[in-house]
């Protein structure tokens, strides 16, 4: 299916690639702060690669947000859709067999929003 991006897709695109952008470069270029504010197990390389994954995928919601049909941007929706999958699966394994503090659920919150948003775009917005 190679129709054009609609504005929907787009507006995914730009809000995930502004909370990623946000997220990774905090967990990226300090990890010590956001345990020190989070309350988050102290795991400064273990953010620094969160950080820098998450880094990745506001770069790829970027690229995708500058193109315009579907074929150009489908595999990066998969790519979206198994990271956000797996994030929230990942983080509530994490969440019920390790003391995390509160914004664990927020964290979990986030992915599962961004799961939802990626299946309607690729579900839904791509027919």
């Amino acid at each position: 299916m190679s129709g054009e991006i609609s504005n929907i897709a787009k507006y995914v695109f730009l809000l995930h690639f502004i909370v990623a952008l946000v997220f990774g470069a905090f967990w990226f270029l300090m990890p010590e702060y956001w345990s020190a504010v989070s309350g988050w197990p102290v795991e400064y390389a273990a953010g620094r690669m969160v950080g820098m994954a998450t880094l990745v995928m506001a770069i790829g919601s970027i690229f995708a947000y500058q193109k315009t049909t579907w074929d150009q941007v489908e595999v990066y929706v998969i790519m979206e859709l198994s990271f956000n999958i797996l994030g929230a699966i990942g983080m509530l394994w994490n969440i019920f067999t390790m003391t995390l503090p509160i914004i664990a659920w927020a964290l979990v919150g986030l992915l599962g929003l961004f799961a939802v948003l990626f299946l309607y775009v690729y579900f839904i917005v791509r027919s």
